[in-house]
């Protein structure tokens, strides 16, 4: 449980899910790329990730309402303000074991994504040039 002040300075409470195994896997994984983007040309990207952590968090009303936050309307009307916006989502990551201030900071992250696009390149260009050895090789027999 997280709490804030909601949209109208009251105290509030968030409950925080936990992500599915996959789910969780997949999230850590992309939450590099989200550290990394830029939020000017990234927008999109940006905001659909940030909704989607924020699925993971729920707002508790004072009579046992429970509010998912799920649509921007729920988000504006039950949150406020871009610093809540950001408390829950660092709190949706931290409970779900990413340290929002660290896990992108993996030094050797590109390389090995640099090393991962070569493998990639060096496998489709096998693909490719593979039929065309073939076809030499059926020329000089012939």
């Amino acid at each position: 449980m997280v709490e804030f002040n909601d949209a109208q300075g009251m105290p509030a409470v968030a409950e925080i899910r936990k992500f599915a195994a996959l789910d969780g896997w997949d999230i850590q994984r992309r939450y590099v790329s989200f550290a990394a983007s830029d939020p000017t040309r990234d927008r999109e990207f940006r905001r659909d990730f940030t909704m989607e952590i924020l699925s993971y968090c729920t707002v508790i009303k004072a009579k046992g309402n429970e509010i998912p936050l799920s649509t921007d309307a729920l988000i504006d009307n039950h949150l406020g303000s871009w610093q809540n916006v950001e408390l829950l989502f660092k709190a949706v990551l931290s409970e779900n074991g990413i340290d929002p201030e660290t896990h992108a900071n993996r030094t050797n992250h590109w390389a090995e994504a640099g090393s991962e696009m070569a493998i990639a390149f060096i496998a489709h260009c096998s693909t490719l040039i593979g039929p065309a050895f073939e076809a030499v090789g059926n020329v000089h027999k012939e």
